[in-house]
């Protein structure tokens, strides 16, 4: 039985009456998957039988269509630099994430989106070519929302029909990026129907929001490194250490330093893709 489905398990009722209210039908949909995968001893047991992305028993499925991605993406790679645009979500707003997440994150792919194209007009550049993919956790497996993007060097010139090169290595100002980030994310969040900024009494609305932008070589290695998260459970078998009645201990490698770590958790999710919101984290 796997560890992950199995903890769900024992802990499932207590963690609905923690977060019950809280769950999205998505989320519903992912721990009902799971919770009806079964895995016997028998030889003619299947166990793919949920095929749910987020199931952590039914991850073979999820392998190839990784493989897939990794090869349709590889195809529409130019001979060209690529540069990789991270756009994150300010910590304020990770509740927000959480009880809104269909709807920001698809606020978070149009606004990141428009931000390149304006700016490569702006800078008379033609109509730039990038790929997005949305990571919701960090290592640690806090939530974390933020969008790397995976920009060609160059642009395109639709009326002559050209490609026009471009530098190999600057693409646009990171802090500029940052500035029209946060301004259009704010103004999509307050336009939006379903969508509410959080209030901290007199504490002003978060005004430091981080773009991140870098050389990745001519892209295959950030293809890779993007195509290891899209379609898996945030929490693998591999990585849980040891449990006991109140926590859930796992490993992870630091981003920057590549240093393995060990970190606790407690028991109960804060959903199903998830173990933990804090952690003491200490070095393996």
């Amino acid at each position: 039985m796997n560890r992950f489905i199995e903890l769900l398990r024992q802990h499932h009722q207590a963690f609905e009456q923690h977060y019950g209210n809280k769950l999205s039908s998505d989320k519903r949909r992912g721990i009902f998957a799971m919770l009806s995968c079964q895995h016997c001893e028998h030889v003619e047991s299947h166990p793919l039988s949920c095929g749910n992305r987020h199931c952590p028993q039914c991850q073979h499925s999820t392998i190839r269509r990784q493989l897939t991605w990794l090869a349709r993406q590889q195809k529409k790679l130019l001979p060209v630099p690529y540069f990789m645009v991270t756009f994150t979500l300010p910590f304020e707003l990770r509740d927000l994430a959480r009880a809104q997440p269909k709807a920001l994150y698809k606020l978070m792919f149009s606004v990141s989106s428009s931000v390149l194209k304006d700016f490569a007009l702006r800078q008379q550049k033609g109509q730039l070519g990038f790929t997005s993919v949305l990571h919701t956790h960090s290592r640690r497996r806090e939530i974390h929302p933020h969008l790397h993007i995976i920009v060609a060097s160059g642009s395109y010139e639709p009326t002559k029909n050209v490609w026009l090169k471009g530098k190999t290595g600057y693409l646009f100002n990171e802090f500029a990026l940052a500035k029209v980030w946060r301004a259009r994310m704010l103004e999509g969040i307050t336009q939006h129907e379903s969508l509410n900024l959080p209030t901290w009494g007199d504490k002003p609305l978060p005004t430091k929001w981080v773009v991140d932008c870098k050389k990745v070589g001519y892209g295959l290695p950030a293809l890779k490194y993007l195509s290891r998260y899209l379609y898996r459970g945030v929490l693998s078998d591999h990585d849980i250490t040891a449990i006991n009645s109140n926590n859930v201990t796992f490993k992870y490698q630091e981003s920057k330093t590549k240093t393995p770590h060990l970190t606790d958790a407690g028991i109960f999710m804060v959903n199903p893709r998830t173990r933990l919101t804090k952690g003491t984290a200490t070095r393996a």
